[in-house]
């Protein structure tokens, strides 16, 4: 049986053997004929949307049954979530994935940005830019960014994960129990300045 493996929140990440999913105004746009090409010109989206993107809302419920996905990758998108609608996304997580099935969740680390901060690596008008929690200035800021919503350490993310019960631990840029996970990580680049946390869901 062929292996499911999502990708939720993918942006411009959208490699071959991955479901990447999606509900950003860019995932819409691009479905219409040409508009990437006439993005180009407008730049009204710094992302190169796919056409291919499954657009899906990652408030509701995911459009799989119960156990019937292998991985599911998630790279810097649970940060644009408040915590109930955290909570939702993890769970939906965990109910689709099949025993044994890993979640690998990639996020800013907050205990990062504050050492920064109090180090004097950024200063204290850039801190809130480097959170990621405003809207930029660029025109229609406010439909097409979406700041960050919560934040997390390495404490937190475990927590959250485990409160979903996965099985949890943190991990290092390309190591994962998820088979060829280089192939889908490099493509960002983000994952060397990313708190990693993989969930596995016990065996049944």
């Amino acid at each position: 049986m062929r292996e499911i493996r999502l990708n939720l929140g993918c942006a411009s990440i959208t490699p071959e053997g991955w479901i990447n999913v999606d509900f950003a105004l860019g995932a819409w746009f691009a479905k219409i004929p040409f508009f990437r090409l006439i993005n180009k010109k407008i730049k009204l989206f710094n992302t190169d949307w796919n056409a291919k993107v499954m657009l899906h809302d990652l408030r509701r419920d995911l459009p799989w049954q119960n156990n019937a996905v292998n991985y599911i990758y998630c790279s810097h998108t649970l940060e644009h979530f408040s915590k109930n609608e955290g909570r939702r996304v993890r769970s939906e997580c965990y109910r689709v994935l099949k025993p044994g099935g890993v979640v690998r969740i990639l996020v800013p680390d907050l205990k990062t940005l504050v050492m920064d901060y109090i180090r004097g690596e950024i200063s204290a008008d850039d801190f809130l830019d480097r959170l990621g929690c405003c809207y930029g200035d660029r025109r229609f800021s406010a439909f097409i960014s979406f700041p960050h919503k919560c934040m997390y350490d390495a404490s937190a993310l475990m927590r959250v994960m485990e409160s979903v019960n996965f099985i949890c631990h943190i991990r290092n840029p390309y190591e994962s129990e998820i088979p060829d996970i280089k192939r889908i990580e490099s493509l960002s680049g983000r994952a060397e300045t990313s708190l990693i946390v993989e969930g596995k869901k016990p065996p049944a």
